[in-house]
């Protein structure tokens, strides 16, 4: 505890440095470590010569540091009162959350899942989860979640809170940022999490039900308190995964869903992460119970190699494999590989069976982005290639995967130091379940940067969505929109850019400070019914296009928005 006091008091004393907001404006909600920290890594990952290196273990720790560990919440001591009819769309989305614009807080880096009609006929039960949570009483974490669950089919919120606090191994773990998936066919919630306690950390591993999220008494409208975030998110035991010393912090967290009614791992749960010293990248299978087994090491790095901390991705095919991609930096010339699994499910608590990782792509370090090949006039500290995929059943028996990960088209060396003037989005596909893959080919080639990439297909039509923030249009290659691409059934080419958001937005930017921020992706989820204009793509992003008020004044707040496309 006293090291949580430290931090929060560094943070206190360093937006007075900054001059950011007055002091009443100090709750504002920010990672454990502080702006000044975070100042500070910019300067420690900008080497002096494209060849120096920083300590891989030491920035690993500090970068889970920020994007797990507990934040200092925003509390309300009153719920605010639910909107009215709020729309699915608009030039920046619709801000997905309940709190007051009087000394709002922030919340960033979310993802939404959903379940079709899980209210009611074209009225979706969303879910959505971020760093940054929103709630009443006494602060208990920092991950927040945001509901819609009313009877009207549109986005808004009917509840919030943060993801609860829960005991094991004798401990008492507060959550971090998460993220969300949902099992559509069993009609439940998985939310998984970097969880911090008094002496040991690790992954944390919630469920919870539609019939709980739906019950107004487990799960009430308005900004919870901890007895009703554990009422919700409770009813079915967190599991406590990769248990560690409570200042090594957990491997970063990725979750999937095996949606199948039936065979073998049907309605399995996994949870991907990468080791603390980034040396190795580990699936666990749990059940849909949150019985879980132990881990599977897919990929060790060799020496002179490193696993990217944020870099990984698990999805499940339609054929029910676990599919795992990652990146690799190769230490001698800082160049990278994009890497890609699969793994055979035994069901949980068994472990799968997964096969040896084969290359997607290898990229020169003109290419590679990393912490230390930064992406210019932008403060998105995490952005890395990072890949994202997803499948679609096909041809045959095989199953075909889209694969985005953004890197550098255009750099610029100044004194030694690498910068990426122009970032982009770059598409690999398999059509054979992973064995092999296209020429990677860049998704939207306009002037300015494409970065945050993701994809989302829908299964049932076998649409592929490929989304990204775009600053194309803003001549200073700094304000976003969210951009879409499709791969339409039965074909592999993707098609031109389209706007999802039609107003530039300044993403990074907000009150108190411009501060560097978690989110890696645009987060994309895709379902249907197979039905051409009943599918649905839900795009969650950061957006600063909802002011908050500090004494009086209105400025930038950073907020978890969201927006809905059918096709």
């Amino acid at each position: 505890m006293e090291m949580k006091a430290l931090k929060i008091g560094k943070f206190m004393a360093v937006c007075l440095l900054l001059q950011c907001l007055p002091v009443q404006a100090q709750q504002i909600l920010v990672d454990r470590v502080t702006v000044a920290t975070a100042r500070e890594h910019s300067t420690l990952l900008k080497p002096a010569s494209s060849s120096a290196k920083v300590d891989p273990v030491g920035t690993a720790r500090q970068m889970r540091a920020r994007r797990f560990a507990a934040s200092m919440a925003h509390s309300l001591q009153a719920t605010p009162a639910a909107a009215g009819i709020v729309p699915c769309g608009g030039p920046n989305g619709t801000r997905f959350n309940l709190e007051p614009r009087a000394n709002a807080s922030i919340q960033e880096a979310p993802t939404a899942d959903f379940i079709l009609n899980g209210v009611g006929m074209d009225n979706d039960l969303i879910v959505q989860v971020g760093d940054g949570a929103v709630e009443r009483g006494p602060a208990y974490s920092g991950g927040g979640y945001f509901v819609h669950t009313s009877q009207t089919a549109d986005c808004s919120v009917q509840f919030e809170g943060g993801l609860p606090t829960f005991i094991a191994q004798g401990d008492t773990f507060s959550s971090g940022e998460g993220i969300v998936r949902a099992d559509n066919v069993r009609k439940a919630f998985f939310a998984v999490a970097g969880v911090l306690g008094s002496s040991l950390s690790g992954i944390g591993l919630y469920r919870a039900s539609a019939a709980d999220l739906l019950n107004p008494v487990r799960c009430p409208n308005g900004t919870h308190t901890l007895a009703q975030a554990k009422s919700c998110w409770e009813q079915t035991k967190p599991a406590f995964l990769d248990q560690l010393p409570a200042f090594d912090e957990g491997g970063t967290p990725f979750l999937a869903v095996d949606e199948r009614p039936t065979g073998t791992g049907a309605g399995d749960v996994y949870v991907l992460y990468v080791s603390a010293n980034e040396s190795a990248i580990s699936i666990v299978a749990c059940t849909n119970s949150l019985q879980c087994g132990n881990p599977t090491t897919i990929f060790t790095a060799g020496s002179g190699q490193q696993l990217l901390q944020f870099a990984a991705d698990v999805q499940v095919a339609p054929t029910g494999v676990a599919t795992v991609s990652f990146s690799t930096e190769n230490d001698h010339d800082a160049s990278g590989t994009v890497m890609f699994a699969s793994c055979t499910p035994a069901g949980a608590p068994k472990a799968p069976v997964c096969s040896t990782p084969n290359v997607v792509a290898n990229l020169p370090a003109s290419q590679f982005l990393t912490l230390q090949f930064p992406v210019e006039n932008t403060a998105f500290f995490l952005e890395q290639t990072i890949p994202r995929h997803s499948s679609r059943p096909g041809p045959g028996s095989d199953f075909t995967t889209f694969m985005v990960y953004d890197d550098c088209r255009d750099q610029f060396l100044s004194a030694g130091t690498s910068i990426c003037v122009a970032s982009e989005v770059s598409m690999t596909i398999s059509t054979n379940s992973g064995k092999t893959w296209s020429a990677p080919v860049s998704v939207n080639t306009k002037p300015g940067h494409h970065l945050l990439g993701n994809v989302a297909a829908d299964v049932s039509t076998g649409t592929a969505n490929i989304v990204y923030f775009s600053t194309e249009g803003d001549p200073n290659f700094h304000k976003v929109r969210v951009m879409l691409n499709q791969v339409a059934p039965d074909s592999t080419t993707v098609g031109p850019p389209s706007l999802i958001t039609t107003k530039l937005d300044a993403a990074d930017a907000f009150a108190p400070c411009l501060c560097f921020l978690n989110a890696v992706e645009v987060g994309a989820v895709a379902r249907g019914t197979g039905a051409t204009g009943h599918s649905r793509l839900y795009t969650s992003f950061n957006s600063s296009a909802v002011n908050g008020t500090y004494e009086t004044e209105p400025l930038p707040d950073l907020n978890n928005h969201i927006s809905l496309l059918r096709f």
